[in-house]
């Protein structure tokens, strides 16, 4: 495997940071609060949805996908970052 799992823990790093940002811009206007848990609901899984294409990207950008390994290395490291967006979204 000759990929960097530094650069895909940078890239997730900052697409964390910016579904952060995003949430609390949005939850500052009350999109979320309006309709209770459903509308938060929706938008973790649309959250869980661009984690997922962030490492499907990742794997097509560099043409591993079909690398096994990467794959399985690339969507847990995916996995962990979406578990902590969500649980820091769920605290609010």
């Amino acid at each position: 495997m000759s990929f960097k799992y530094k650069e895909l823990e940078k890239q997730l790093e900052n697409s964390c940071n910016q579904l952060h940002k995003d949430f609390y811009q949005k939850f500052n206007n009350e999109k979320y609060l309006s309709a209770g848990g459903s509308k938060l609901e929706t938008f973790i899984n649309e959250l869980q949805k661009e984690f997922e294409n962030t490492a499907v990207s990742f794997l097509a950008n560099h043409k591993l996908e079909k690398d096994g390994e990467a794959k399985k290395r690339v969507f847990s490291i995916t996995k962990l970052y979406a578990k902590k967006c969500i649980e820091d979204f769920s605290k609010v």
